[in-house]
């Protein structure tokens, strides 16, 4: 009867406290299974002191307290995050700024390059203009020594 009962009753407690977690062990699960069971057990044997509805209020609490406790942690998780967040948002926000201003950089600088690349073939051109120029005219001396 009693065990039977408490073994309902923890089950019950622990879906309900599945449902809520979610992201909780199946190791914490169980443990808090345990837990539960013991605390509603050890409230059962305890008939005698308690009214139903005492014992009802004084899980409840404890329940309550151990709510509060999953509910600071994930507070403190979620300040952690929001922290990596917002660093890692300016870091990342810096990195961009500074391949943004690399890019422009090296635009500028190829730019620059390929005018230069025009200036030095035109040079080229000349040069080998008047490379055939001085090959003709000497051509043409060495043809009236002759």
């Amino acid at each position: 009867g009693v065990s039977v009962f408490s073994a309902a009753l923890a089950g019950l407690v622990a879906t309900a406290l599945a449902g809520q977690q979610g992201s909780s062990s199946g190791e914490q699960m169980r443990a808090r299974e345990q837990a539960l069971e013991s605390a509603w057990s050890s409230e059962l044997a305890d008939s005698q002191k308690k009214n139903p509805v005492q014992r009802v209020v004084a899980l409840l609490h404890k329940m309550k307290s151990e709510l509060d406790a999953e509910a600071s942690k994930e507070a403190e998780m979620y300040d952690k995050m929001v922290c990596w967040c917002e660093t890692n948002e300016k870091e990342k926000t810096k990195a961009i700024a500074d391949a943004d201003a690399k890019d422009l950089e090296l635009t500028a600088e190829i730019e620059a390059r390929s005018a230069r690349f025009g200036k030095l073939s035109a040079e080229i051109d000349n040069t080998k203009k008047g490379i055939a120029e001085n090959t003709a005219s000497l051509q043409q001396a060495r043809d009236l020594r002759e």
